[in-house]
Parts: structure tokens; sequence; C-alpha cells
């Protein structure tokens, strides 16, 4: 009756858990990502709080201001960095993409005519690719014209944004300054008798997120960097090829879609920015092709199941089922969310319901 009752307290606490975390989602995203920050930036702060100067010891406010300060200024660097170049692209891909659509298919379309015609198949539906690159075009810019008018005012985006950066810093900060305050908010939301297996769970969820973020970030990095030096030599400007690679390291971090997103997108920029299409532009599309599956292939084999198994001590094939589960259940969102979140979940499994075979199963590697 024990074990009933304790099980019971533990499926009532995970469903009002639940509840809360989805009736106040934008507070508890806010709280997430200061928690990944403050994750990131505490080997910042324990360098700082060791300086002295004489007898005055940095104090920890001080220490938590300054990596914020350096974390801000990270951030700002990198637009300012990048930001020039995207922009640059972005309005040689509004000069040139219609353009270059057309060219794009006019050669497969007039061979397509010509094998028509040799063969002496009827082309009345044929048309030209003028014709054909205008309609998907229109079309094309009628969606973006409807999502750009469907986004809102700009006044309450900017609000939303200042908003979400403020609470975000404000609650990094103090995560930064006081390091068990994320932990105690936690366990705080559980019963008395269940705190020291929540102290537990929760440091070693730490461990294992702190190992899976650093390794994420690492990943991401190492993409950026190959892909945009390989792209440079092949024949892709430096600009193009660092646009391409920067959003390709960006949707790395949506497991397995974010990199064939990354990879699509890749390829339109790169035929969208183009001056001319011609045989050797063909030549370099394949090339960006083979580039980008190269790296999937380096990402998949080597890099993800290394990222996974050192540090959420997963089973690939146990995150890939992860991730189309939650990317059912909550979209790209879900995806993003699914490797954290299972680890987690995981980790409180193993402390509260360890006499379970399949939670031993699950378990046995954390």
């Amino acid at each position: 009756m024990d074990k009933l009752g304790r099980y019971i307290i533990i499926a009532l606490v995970i469903t009002l858990s639940s509840f809360v975390v989805w009736y106040f989602s934008n507070v508890v995203i806010y709280v997430l990502i200061s928690g990944v920050l403050s994750l990131v930036g505490k080997p910042l702060v324990d360098a700082i709080s060791r300086i002295k100067f004489n007898q005055w010891q940095m104090p920890k406010w001080l220490s938590a201001t300054i990596t914020l300060l350096i974390m801000w200024g990270v951030v700002i660097l990198l637009f300012n960095i990048f930001l020039p170049i995207i922009y640059d692209k972005v309005m040689a891909l509004t000069h040139n993409s219609e353009l270059n659509f057309s060219n794009f298919i006019e050669k497969p379309l007039s061979d397509f005519n010509a094998f028509l015609a040799e063969n002496k198949i009827d082309a009345s539906f044929a048309t030209s690719s003028n014709d054909i690159s205008s309609t998907i075009y229109s079309k094309i810019s009628s969606f973006f014209d409807y999502s750009i008018k469907g986004v809102g005012s700009i006044i309450d985006t900017v609000l939303d944004l200042f908003v979400a950066l403020f609470s975000i810093s404000f609650i990094t900060f103090f995560f930064l300054k006081e390091d068990s305050l994320f932990k105690n908010i936690v366990i705080n939301l559980f019963p008395k008798k269940l705190e020291k297996g929540v102290d537990q769970a929760i440091d070693k969820s730490i461990s294992l997120l702190s190992k899976y973020f650093i390794g994420l970030m690492i990943e991401s990095l190492i993409k950026t960097i190959l892909i945009s030096v390989s792209l440079y030599f092949i024949g892709i400007d430096l600009g193009t090829a660092i646009v391409i690679a920067l959003i390709s390291g960006i949707l790395n971090v949506i497991p397995y879609i974010g990199p064939l997103i990354g990879a699509i997108l890749g390829v339109i920029i790169a035929f969208a920015s183009s001056v001319s299409i011609d045989a050797n532009f063909y030549d370099s599309l394949w090339l960006i092709i083979i580039i980008f599956s190269l790296f999937q292939l380096f990402d998949n084999i080597i890099l993800q199941p290394y990222i996974y198994s050192s540090s959420v001590k997963a089973h690939p094939l146990e995150i890939f089922i992860v991730i189309l589960l939650a990317g059912s259940l909550a979209g790209v969102v879900g995806m993003l969310l699914a490797i954290p979140a299972y680890t987690v979940l995981r980790v409180f499994a193993k402390t509260f319901f360890q006499n379970f075979s399949v939670v031993q199963k699950l378990t046995d590697k954390i």
C-alpha cells in the first residue's frame, strides 16, 4: 500500500507539473533558457570569482554581472559580424532569385521539349521556362507576403522580444550569482519526502545536460567551420559560404531534420545568389550536395553517436524514436526539447522507479 501510495503521489505531482509547464509555457521557456545559459557561464563565473586584490575578494554578484556582459558582448559581436553579410545576401537573393530560377529550369525544360518533338509526342501542354518560373516565383512571393502580414504588428513583436531578452537576462543573472537557486526552485515543487531523490536527480541531470549542450555547440561549430571552408574551396564566394554554413550550424541543433533543412536552404541560397547559371554552376551545385551529404554522414556516424553515448548515454536509435515522437506531438519545438526532456525523464525514472525492469534497461548506462 505504501508503494502504491508513493506511485500515486508521484503520478499526481508529474500531472500537476505538466499542467503548470503547459499553462505558463513562456515563463518556463525563459527559465529553461536561463538555466542553460547559467550552465554555460558557470565556469567563467567561478574563474572570475577567484580574482583577489590584497584582501579584496571578487564578489559573486560582480562575477555574475561581468559574465553576463561578456555573454551579451559575444552575441552582439556575432551579430555585427554576420548580420551585414546576411543582409547583403538577402538583397542579392531578392535581386537575382527570379532570374536565376528561370535560368535554372530553362535547360531541363528545353531538353524535355526537344525530347517531345523528337519522339513526335503531343507538346501542346509544353510551355516556356519563363512562364513556369514566373508562376512558381509569384506563388512563392505571395506565400511570403502572406506570412509577413500574419506575423503581427512590429510594435508587439519588438515588445515581446524586449520582454523575453530582459526576462532571460534577469533570471540568468541570479542563476549565475546563486549556484543552487535553479535546483532549489525545482526541489520546492515536490513533496518534502521526495526532496533527497529530486536533489540527486537534478545533480545527475545537470551533469548529463551540461555535457550534451557543450557537445552540441562543439558539433555545430565544427560543421560551420568545415562547411564554410569546403564551400569556399569549390568556388562559392566567402560571404555566401559563411551564410550557408552559419544557417546549417544553427539548424544543426534540431536533431536529424535540422541538417537536412540546412542543406536544402544552402542549395537554394547558392543558386539564387549566383550571377549566372551555366554548366559550371551545375557542377558546383552537385559539389554542394555532395559536401552536405558527406558532412551529414560524418555527423551521423561519428559526431552524434559520440555526443549521445558520452553525454545523455542513450542509443542513437533510441534517441531517433524519441525525436520522432516529440516531433509528432509538438513539431520543431518538440524535436528541440526531445533529448534534454528525455534525459531528465530517464534520470528521474531511475531515481524513483528503478525497481521496474523497463526502467532498468533504459537507464542502465546512466
